[in-house]
């Protein structure tokens, strides 16, 4: 990554420490629903940006594998693109289920009246669900991604992250999932940083 994106990267993970910081809090304070509805469209905000900057960053790694095996070099084009074909759909599917996902946090922590509204009625509850289920298996997808890329930083996010889907999916979005997005952010940070570190030893010969 340049050095202006990599800035950019950091900074949108330090907000996203802060944004999980104020939703932690949230949970042990009785706030107004106007305040709560701030905290969780923020949270969401920042969240989007820090998935989407993450996946511009693996779109960059190069699938480790692909590179192993006598392949002829037809093959490896042919793997390459099924490589990022994989991961475009993964990226879509992410962010989509991942919007959905907090626009229902949103909704369902700042009015309990949509929230009664939401328990009861089935459309609600199979669109909410649906979501859920759909971040799962991005989630998951996610994983192979990461560990194609043999990057320890990336495969460690990736396996917090379902951890954290599958939570959501049984309704304990709460002060755990925050804690675990807190140190997502932290080891992406660590993972931005890491990367330069190495390419810096690398132009100068050292290890």
């Amino acid at each position: 990554m340049l050095f202006y994106k990599k800035i950019v990267a950091v900074v949108i993970s330090i907000f996203y420490i802060f944004a999980n910081c104020s939703f932690y809090n949230s949970i042990f304070h009785e706030y107004t629903n106007n305040r709560l509805f701030h905290i969780t469209t923020w949270l969401g905000i920042v969240e989007a940006l820090f998935w989407i900057t993450l996946f511009l960053s693996v779109f960059q790694l190069e699938d480790k594998s692909i590179q192993k095996g006598d392949r002829t070099r037809e093959e490896k084009e042919k793997e390459i693109k099924k490589d990022t074909r994989d991961l475009i759909i993964c990226f879509f599917i992410f962010i989509a289920s991942l919007i959905c996902i907090n626009i229902s946090r949103v909704i369902l922590t700042s009015s309990p009246y949509i929230n009664d509204i939401a328990s009861t009625v089935s459309s609600y509850t199979m669109f909410i669900g649906g979501t859920r289920v759909l971040f799962i298996f991005s989630a998951i997808m996610f994983i192979f991604i990461a560990v194609s890329r043999k990057n320890i930083f990336l495969i460690i996010i990736s396996a917090i992250n379902t951890i954290i889907s599958i939570m959501i999916w049984l309704d304990f979005d709460g002060n755990i999932t925050a804690i675990m997005r807190i140190t997502i952010a932290i080891l992406a940070i660590i993972y931005y940083l890491k990367n330069d570190i190495i390419k810096f030893n690398k132009k100068n010969g050292t290890k």
